[in-house]
């Protein structure tokens, strides 16, 4: 019996059908008519129609089906009844008892109502060819040789007529090629074992002419095991059916690359699963007469669905579930598609701001390059790095610094055109591609606009923090890559921050030599820096009594080709990491020569040195720091440093400074003025001595708004019970300014430069001479 599928029928089709329908009732109701009106419903063919119609519905419920890819094919193994019937007592209501059967057997199936009229009049028709074909062979009830050929051809007949008229339908409204309905791999084999089991009922018959009635009811055991034999055969086909599409799509779905592969593998192994084209994937649920099973793929829902009726007499359960299971490996690999999208993007992005990293902006940089020269167009490289991030991130914490970050993207991007590409390269710093720029008029105009909208005020934790940036901008020639470009930017954007930040700068190419030397720099520092650093000390003086109070160590490096100036390898020192060895030799140094400096001065001395970021967030050096105020003794050490080391105002920095100052050391701010430091940070700053900036003293004599600024420090620096140090004294009237503003404590050239400990230690045997001002070696205190 045929089971059409779920298009909507044409015209043609219904007529096809209806015909069927039409014709197969017309049979139907004149053998059952001649059987109950023209005198053949005795006992005998009574009980036939009582028992036969039943048994012929329960037998249709174990058929062998032959599945297409739309629909099924049902070969029901009932006209074994039929057959009985034909050779039973004259075989008059034969006919008429198979089409109350037929009936019967349709009536309880849940297919649409024109689907079981069709099977019905399909039905009764196969059994009116079936009875043709053995009545004409002839010789029925004789138990020869001519009956059972009668018998085999009847069924073949049979099914012949029901395989084609159901291609046929199937074809007209499935809108396939006949040819293709009726190439069906499992066609034949199907013949043979339904004439095979059709035989039984010639069997029962021959059972029922030579024996006693009760006899036949041998057969039901062989007859019921041949029925479940045939439906578990059924079974397991839908069963290796649906397994084989789900590995399929098992094994799919791990190498699919796209969401879109990853839909066509789900459609078409639900079709697979359930043998029938018109399942699908789709994003409406089932409707009322399909099946479906939900498939997640990330925010998006979409439904596996198929027909639940109209097919062949699967179960529509162990349909639903494999939809179910095909649904759980749609699922997972969708997630694992969204996974490597996700990698591949954090791969391409940065995780903080979203945007472009390094990875991805050199592949746009260099497609952008290709486009240029293929255009002759100009495009652009601006390497930006943020001036003072370090202190507010210190100061505030990371989760602050972040926030900072993701506002100064967001400025980036609102700054350029919608075709340039922002990226961060890390850290704090940005990059910006510009293609297709005309000019360096453009270019400038594009600098001063990013400086201008980093320079407003960004708010952290309620207060507002200004960063400023420090741009390089590398414009490509034809010989450059991206890596090149990229280069290129960042030597230039060093250069901005070389000529005081805020500021940005073009690439040109003496910046390649400059950067080669400071590279050359930072090794010839790192090969020498155990053997070719000395250090030199610069006296400070006490102005009110006249007399050396302290000396700092100041590092220099001895080349072979002669001193090499602090401002220089100070910065490569910072930049290559070796900033911390530095400072540790530096301070073993001043230990050393302490004893004989203070010999020198008859006193003990303030001895003063340098401190770095780098240093305060060593572990080892508190305990370098301890060991030295030990080796000390009556001498007193003084760490110095800049203000961009006490800004950051964080819980570790904290902690070392007060560690250090329980240490016994003490803490003075160097270069006092030129950076972050305000009178909120002094509070509770564990410093005991400011030293003013040079550039507050050089005018001091001159200006008297440079005397009035010094003179406010002074007076800020006894409210707050620091010792001040007044740097850069070179003139004697600057000194004579410096004493009536007050200042007790003085360090410059006027009282003596850096100098080597031995003419040092020279200088102070024989006093040191200030104008009128002789300063007096003592032996005591």
């Amino acid at each position: 019996m045929s089971v059409p599928g779920a298009q909507p029928k044409r015209a043609v089709s219904w007529i096809f059908d209806v015909t069927i329908m039409v014709a197969g009732g017309l049979v139907g109701l004149v053998a059952l008519g001649d059987l109950l009106f023209s005198g053949h419903l005795d006992t005998q063919w009574t009980v036939a129609l009582l028992i036969g119609a039943p048994v012929t519905a329960l037998m249709s419920r174990f058929p062998l089906v032959l599945n297409r890819s739309s629909s099924g094919i049902e070969v029901g193994f009932d006209s074994a009844v039929l057959v009985f019937l034909v050779c039973f007592h004259g075989g008059a209501g034969a006919l008429g008892i198979w089409a109350v059967g037929q009936t019967l057997s349709q009536v309880s199936k849940t297919k649409r109502t024109d689907v079981r009229l069709f099977n019905v009049g399909l039905g009764i028709l196969s059994g009116f060819v079936a009875v043709a074909v053995m009545r004409w062979v002839g010789d029925l009830g004789a138990s020869t040789l001519r009956e059972l050929s009668a018998v085999a051809l009847g069924c073949a007949a049979f099914f012949l007529f029901d395989y084609l008229v159901s291609a046929v339908s199937l074809a007209l409204e499935d809108r396939t090629p006949l040819r293709g309905e009726l190439r069906q791999s499992t066609g034949l084999a199907a013949l043979g074992v339904f004439v095979a089991i059709d035989s039984l009922g010639y069997l029962a018959a021959l059972v029922q002419r030579s024996l006693p009635s009760w006899a036949i009811l041998l057969l039901a055991v062989p007859v019921f095991t041949i029925l479940v034999a045939t439906r578990a055969l059924s079974r397991g086909r839908e069963h290796r059916r649906r397994l084989s599409a789900l590995f399929d799509a098992a094994a799919e779905a791990q190498v699919v690359e796209s969401a879109t592969e990853l839909e066509t593998v789900l459609r078409d192994n639900a079709r697979a699963a359930v043998a029938s084209r018109f399942a699908d994937l789709r994003q409406d649920g089932p409707l009322p007469k399909e099946i479906g099973a939900r498939v997640r793929a990330g925010d998006q829902t979409m439904w596996l669905v198929a027909p639940a009726v109209n097919r062949a007499r699967a179960s529509v359960e162990g349909d639903r579930k494999a939809l179910e299971a095909l649904a759980t490996v749609g699922e997972e690999a969708f997630a694992r598609l969204s996974l490597t999208d996700e990698m591949g993007r954090l791969a391409r992005h940065d995780a903080l701001t979203s945007l472009p990293n390094r990875t991805l902006f050199l592949d746009r940089v260099e497609q952008g390059v290709i486009r240029a020269r293929r255009n002759d167009t100009t495009l652009a490289v601006l390497f930006l790095d943020l001036d003072g991030f370090k202190g507010v991130n210190d100061r505030f914490g990371h989760a602050e610094g972040d926030e900072l970050l993701k506002i100064v993207a967001a400025r980036l991007v609102a700054c350029v055109r919608a075709v340039d590409s922002v990226a961060r390269l890390g850290g704090d710093e940005f990059a910006v591609l510009l293609e297709g720029v005309d000019g360096v008029g453009e270019l400038d105009i594009l600098c001063q606009r990013l400086l201008v909208a980093l320079r407003r005020e960004i708010h952290v934790m309620g207060h507002e923090v200004v960063v400023g940036a420090s741009i390089g901008v590398a414009v490509a020639d034809r010989s450059d890559d991206a890596p090149g470009l990229l280069r290129n930017a960042d030597m230039a954007m060093y250069r901005a921050k070389a000529l005081g930040k805020d500021r940005f700068f073009v690439y040109q190419p003496s910046l390649r030599e400059e950067n080669v030397r400071r590279l050359e720099l930072i090794e010839a520092l790192r090969r020498g820096i155990s053997t070719e650093l000395v250090v030199h000390y610069q006296p400070i003086i006490d102005l009110a009594r006249g007399r050396v109070a302290g000396v700092e160590a100041l590092v220099r490096w001895q080349r072979p080709d002669g001193l090499v100036a602090p401002d220089s390898f100070i910065v490569a020192a910072e930049e290559s990491g070796l900033i911390s060895e530095l400072g540790e030799r530096v301070l073993a140094r001043m230990v050393e020569d302490a004893p004989l400096l203070a010999l020198a001065a008859g006193r003990p001395l303030t001895m003063g040195c340098n401190m770095s970021a780098h240093q305060l967030r060593d572990p080892g050096f508190l305990d370098l720091v301890g060991e030295a105020v030990t080796a000390l003794g009556e001498n007193r050490l003084l760490l110095e440093m800049t203000e961009t080391v006490v800004v950051a105002d964080d819980a570790e920095t904290d902690y070392a400074l007060r560690t250090l100052r329980a240490l016994g050391a003490g803490l003075a701010i160097d270069d006092f003025g030129v950076g972050f430091s305000s009178i909120g940070y002094l509070q509770h700053l564990p410093v005991e001595t400011l030293k003013i900036d040079r550039s507050f003293t050089r005018d001091i004599d001159s200006s008297p708004r440079a005397f009035a600024l010094v003179e406010a420090i002074l007076v800020m620096g006894a409210a707050l019970d620091l010792k001040v140090v007044a740097e850069g004294i070179e003139r004697p009237a600057q000194l004579e300014r410096l004493r009536q503003a007050g200042c007790t404590l003085g360090q410059g050239y006027l009282f003596g430069r850096p100098q080597p400990l031995p003419d040092l230690v020279r200088a102070l045997r024989g006093g040191i001479v200030v104008g009128d001002l002789m300063t007096t070696r003592t032996t005591g205190s």
